[in-house]
């Protein structure tokens, strides 16, 4: 699924190419979209979509350079439509180099299959860090894009406006944790990990949880 990750911005987001090449899909383009453009050109992709797996600027911020790039359109969870319509942290923004949000031109809906660039995704919506937050299934490789929801042991901040604790943990261990097998896990910040690791070793939701961070 993930044909290139890109760290970008100062708050290392990771910004994904995925798809079947050549087509590609551009999930989460938070920062130096020069880069993004030179991984697409490098590996002769062809991006038809943007995708969102939440709202924060620091994952939202160069969208509109991509779309304007390529004449794509972008999807995004109806819950997570605030983020892109105002202003989050201007001074943030400023350092990111941000440009206001096009509107998007589909939305992500929870247990629908979303298709892009040659993949099948099913969309898995797990609110809590932000209220559309979702994670990106392949069943067919066992791969999944999880934005913000969890990181290699860690999980997403709630102390922000439009988070919540319980229901981040509940999400997680709700729907995620009951998956069948292991899956290896694509984050938002950090680096990869599989499922079993989290369930087994994750402080916060994990086997081994014995506190909760809120």
């Amino acid at each position: 699924m993930v044909l290139e990750t890109l760290t970008v911005g100062p708050l290392e987001e990771n910004c994904y190419l995925i798809g079947a090449a050549p087509r590609c899909a551009v999930v989460d383009p938070g920062a130096e979209s020069d880069r993004i453009f030179a991984a697409i050109e490098r590996h002769r992709l062809v991006p038809e979509i943007v995708v969102l797996t939440h709202g924060h600027v620091d994952h939202i911020a160069h969208v509109p350079h991509v779309m304007a790039r390529y004449g794509i359109g972008l999807v995004v969870h109806r819950a997570d439509l605030p983020y892109l319509e105002g202003p989050q942290w201007p001074e943030l923004e400023a350092l990111l180099g941000a440009r206001p949000c096009p509107p998007p031109t589909g939305w992500i809906e929870p247990g629908v299959q979303l298709e892009v660039a040659g993949l099948d995704l099913e969309v898995v919506h797990t609110p809590g860090h932000t209220p559309g937050g979702v994670c990106l299934l392949d069943r067919i490789r066992r791969e999944i894009l999880v934005g913000d929801t969890i990181f290699r042991f860690g999980v997403g901040r709630t102390d922000l406006p439009g988070g919540d604790g319980p229901t981040l943990v509940a999400s997680i261990r709700e729907r995620l944790f009951p998956l069948d097998g292991d899956w290896r896990l694509y984050p938002g910040h950090g680096p990869p990990t599989t499922l079993e690791e989290e369930r087994q070793l994750n402080p916060f939701v994990g086997a081994a949880a014995r506190f909760s961070a809120w």
